[in-house]
């Protein structure tokens, strides 16, 4: 069953939509989207894994953070800390719907980086799957101020950088008004200080190798004997506007989480 609802999160009401199988779910997983475009690009990923994982017995609740798609508030509401915050309520409220204790985080780019940081905030996860991770935020940031400026190339002749939004606290991030406190939020990312994943955890690389990436390698290096490095020979599907086949990456996730939950 697919429940879409609205809950509350601090001073927002959150969109989401809760899935739930037939009979006792074994496990419950909230997944943490990704970041503006990749967000709109790996939508319909996130709702096929959530499929696969009901029918593997599986709870799932995708949302939306603040400012962001359906939920309260205009982009500019939308940070880092506030987030994490927001996947604290998520997993708040999928236990109080399922009665599992029980929470994974699963999360594409920055909101695997995010659902990292949330549990090493305290939040009591599982485990993680984290789906290509940004380690490094100032790289994160400086390729997507670079989309820009193409953009701003083809469609205007020239590039002007960060556009004026007439408001000292905000920045059109390639068509997004973000704050520059975000901004900066994401410039100061970085888990190549962190040290173990805070939970049992599947790193899954999306790449043309299955060599480990040099941002990824930091984090493979580190990983348990208890963690997964995963890598798929899959094109980054949230860069591209035609359909990539993620069925690998989909049965490998939801294989592993139900391995990790048997009874």
């Amino acid at each position: 069953m697919e429940e879409p609802l609205f809950f509350p999160a601090h001073t927002h009401r959150l969109f989401g939509v809760l899935h739930t199988p037939a009979g006792t779910p074994r496990l419950g997983v909230v997944f943490c989207a990704p970041f503006a475009e990749e967000h709109k690009q790996g939508y319909h990923v996130f709702v096929e894994l959530a499929r696969r994982l009901e029918a593997h017995g599986i709870a799932s609740l995708r949302f939306d953070y603040r400012g962001t798609g359906d939920s309260e508030g205009p982009f500019a509401d939308f940070t880092l800390a506030g987030a994490i915050d927001d996947i604290a309520s998520a997993a708040a409220l999928l236990r109080d719907h399922t009665g599992m204790e029980d929470v994974t985080l699963v999360g594409l780019r920055l909101g695997a980086s995010l659902a990292w940081r949330a549990a090493e905030d305290g939040l009591d996860a599982s485990h993680l799957v984290l789906w290509q991770p940004i380690v490094d935020g100032k790289l994160f940031y400086r390729l997507n101020i670079r989309r820009m400026l193409i953009r701003q190339m083809m469609t205007d002749g020239k590039a002007k950088g960060a556009r004026d939004t007439g408001d000292t606290a905000t920045i059109d991030l390639d068509g997004f008004l973000a704050s520059r406190d975000m901004c900066k939020e994401i410039e100061a990312l970085d888990l190549r200080v962190a040290q173990q994943p805070p939970a049992p955890s599947l790193l899954v690389q999306f790449a043309h190798t299955a060599e480990p990436s040099a941002e990824l390698a930091p984090l493979v290096e580190r990983l348990r004997p208890t963690d997964q490095f995963l890598p798929l020979v899959i094109e980054p599907f949230w860069q591209r506007l035609g359909h990539v086949d993620c069925t690998p990456a989909i049965d490998a996730t939801a294989d592993w989480l139900a391995e990790h939950t048997k009874a």
